[in-house]
């Protein structure tokens, strides 16, 4: 059937007209992957990639800490985590070039970030005074320990070895194992998608990501995922256990 241009416009700008709405869903099962750097990870990856102005496809292994009280000069990786990226987007009518998968990947980290900082715990690293190696300089600027001025001492972190002193303090998290990354125009699936994959030589995972579903949506109700009038304010949160 031959589609005159009038008729062609006409059909960009109803489409064009119809907002975007991100929708992001992740599974229950919550993976440690330590001090692993998030953004580092995911959205630069995504960005460092050849051709990632259409598609994507990563699987990389990174080394992170995930003991909460790692002795001085220890800097080996206590964890080693499994990223894999799998994406494609277009040009989208009415859409800028890259304003999907600009859209995609937003979301994709806004909602990585709100879930993992719900799923955060400490890690000290430069410790000293262990059992075998009694004598430390003093540091009243240290993370923890006992002459802090702070106050902030090393007790549970190193729990068993009373009297350490850490110098510096990170952040670790567990995440989603699996992330899905979609969008929606009229209720209409588009073809554009993101999936993020998790998974680490850490046995220690945990359920229950679920239950951030409600938090994480609230938080990020106002979020828009690309600046202007074409993607829908918030976004759509789903979690299948």
């Amino acid at each position: 059937m031959k589609v005159s241009s009038n008729t062609l416009l006409a059909m960009m700008a109803a489409q064009a007209s119809a907002l975007v709405q991100i929708e992001v869903r992740f599974s229950d099962t919550m993976i440690d992957v330590g001090d692993l750097d998030l953004f580092k990870a995911t959205w630069e990856a995504i960005y460092a990639e050849p051709g990632n102005g259409r598609a994507i496809m990563t699987d990389r292994t990174i080394g992170a800490q995930n003991h909460e009280c790692r002795p001085s000069g220890d800097d080996k990786p206590t964890v080693n985590v499994q990223v894999r990226m799998n994406g494609a987007w277009g040009q989208t009518p009415g859409l800028s070039q890259n304003q999907m998968r600009e859209g995609l990947v937003e979301s994709m980290f806004e909602v990585l970030t709100e879930v993992s900082n719900k799923n955060a715990y400490q890690v000290f690293s430069s410790c000293e005074g262990f059992s075998m190696i009694p004598s430390f300089p003093h540091d009243p600027n240290a993370a923890c320990g006992p002459y802090t001025s702070s106050g902030q001492n090393c007790d549970y972190p190193c729990r068993g070895e009373p009297g350490i002193q850490c110098t510096v303090r990170s952040w670790a998290h567990r995440v989603p194992s699996s992330m899905r990354v979609t969008a929606y125009i009229d209720n209409q699936l588009q073809a554009d998608d993101l999936t993020v994959e998790f998974s680490s030589t850490n046995v220690n995972n945990e359920k229950g990501g679920c239950g951030w579903v409600g938090p994480v949506a609230q938080a990020l109700a106002g979020f828009i995922p690309v600046a202007g009038e074409y993607f829908a304010k918030g976004v759509e949160i789903g979690c299948s256990s």
